[in-house]
């Protein structure tokens, strides 16, 4: 049976400490488990997949990159300051903080869904022994806080020995890459309540004890600063790749303006990465539905964006197709390596690459296939998020652990996300494997100069791709 307790030191005296939750064991989740473990409260960590859990328990196995947070993890975990659990009913039972995290997918409309933590709050309402509140550290609607109250009320009204459950903001507004230096000094922290709880307190004393990262305001001030915080990111992240989509359609090369645009810009701000397939995942669309909702009307920059980034994809589409359709139609194979629009990530949620990719499998599906299959994927993180995605496909790829294993045979390597340390494929061997020449680098990640070192060919976004005859 799995033990349902992983904490290497159970000799650690954690009565002299604060216990807290954390339910939702994202990258968010887990690094402020790690931080408020770090400044000294006792943490409980769990997640409403046990799987995912599981993966922590056993292998250390992240769902994103965080510079840090394996080694905080690590330590906090040696040291007994933090505890991951594989059922939430011992936070429950001991915290009266409890930190929502993550867990608003997308729902069919495209706008979040608060579903996951919806559940958690009914959960909480029916099980916990005492007074408790729940610290919502994820972007919500409008509205959002006032709704989950609603949802802890109603769940409560069915117990006998209803206690209150309290629901309050506490938004993420970090950056991913340096979320945990933020967190332990940088970052405001934003507590989003109608009235001051004791346990928030407590552990606000603990965390930040001489009161000066702390910002109180209502509910609703809390998701104006998250949501406008994210539409900022995002727009950051749009204006800086968008040079690239006006450069292509310029009939520019793109790789030279990318190399005078990282030049000038270097200094001061650096310059954006490639567009890549379009811009999505790791909340744009999300925060961009969020601000629509939050302005009441239909802003003519988001539209104007999300019609140009349509448009974008739909040219990457009828670039690449014809070339991809050639090789698999008679019996080749094309590699495909990374799929995130952010280096370093996992999350696929709304990314362009994956829709791309489906499109490219399009007419294999529901086939079944003997020997080398057509399409061979590759992601150092993500995999499983992939195989699901691509479910009424799946048959139609070998799933790699490796890009070696990926590129072997290929005609053609595509690659569709970057991620760190991927230009160490850029090997001999990587031409010996191949039996084609391109590789088509959507995201412009790897060195041109080297591939034809190599003696293949780079390909950039919308350039002419070899004729295949």
């Amino acid at each position: 049976m799995m033990n349902t307790n992983w904490n290497a030191n159970t000799h650690t005296e954690e009565e002299h400490r604060m216990t807290v939750g954390v339910i939702g064991l994202t990258v968010t989740g887990l690094a402020w488990a790690a931080v408020q473990a770090e400044k000294g409260l006792a943490v409980l960590a769990t997640d409403p997949d046990e799987d995912m859990a599981e993966g922590i328990q056993e292998e250390m196995s992240l769902p994103g990159v965080e510079p840090g947070l394996k080694a905080a993890l690590e330590a906090q975990i040696k040291s007994g300051g933090l505890t991951i659990l594989t059922q939430p009913r011992r936070i429950f039972r001991e915290c009266r903080l409890i930190t929502l995290c993550g867990m608003t997918p997308a729902g069919e409309d495209g706008r979040p869904s608060l579903r996951f933590i919806e559940s958690v709050v009914r959960q909480a309402a029916n099980q916990c022994p005492e007074t408790t509140v729940l610290a919502v550290k994820t972007t919500l609607p409008p509205g959002g806080i006032r709704a989950l109250q609603r949802v802890a009320e109603d769940a409560a009204a069915n117990r006998e020995d209803a206690v209150p459950v309290h629901v309050i903001a506490l938004p993420e507004l970090y950056d991913d890459g340096a979320m945990m230096k933020a967190m332990r000094r940088e970052a405001p922290i934003v507590v989003g309540e109608d009235a001051r709880y004791q346990p928030v307190e407590a552990a606000l004393a603990v965390m930040d004890p001489d009161s000066s990262r702390r910002i109180y305001c209502t509910p609703e001030d809390a998701e104006a600063a998250a949501v406008s915080d994210a539409a900022r990111a995002a727009f950051a992240q749009v204006l800086a790749n968008y040079w690239q989509d006006i450069a292509a359609d310029c009939g520019a090369s793109g790789q030279k303006v990318f190399e005078i645009l990282a030049k000038g810009e270097k200094l001061h701000r650096g310059a954006g990465a490639p567009l890549s397939a379009g811009v999505g995942g790791r909340r744009l669309s999300q925060e961009l539905e969020n601000l629509k909702a939050f302005e009441k009307k239909e802003l003519s920059l988001i539209d104007g964006f999300q019609t140009a980034n349509t448009a974008h994809f739909e040219k990457v589409k009828a670039w690449l197709m014809p070339a991809v359709q050639k090789i698999t139609s008679s019996g080749g194979k094309v590699a495909v390596l990374g799929l995130s629009n952010v280096p370093g990530t996992d999350d696929l949620r709304e990314t362009p690459a994956v829709a791309l990719l489906k499109a490219m499998a399009e007419s294999f599906e529901d086939q079944t296939f003997e020997g080398e299959k057509p399409f061979a994927l590759y992601l150092p993180w993500g995999m499983d998020q992939a195989k699901w995605r691509l479910f009424r496909t799946r048959a139609a790829f070998t799933f790699c652990a490796s890009c070696a294993e990926a590129t072997k045979n290929a005609e053609m390597v595509v690659i569709l996300g970057a991620w760190p340390g991927m230009g160490r494929m850029l090997t001999p061997a990587l031409a010996k494997r191949m039996a084609g020449r391109q590789i088509v680098d959507v995201t412009g990640s790897l060195d041109r100069k080297k591939i034809a070192a190599l003696g293949l060919k780079p390909v950039g976004l919308f350039e002419k791709l070899e004729d295949l005859n």
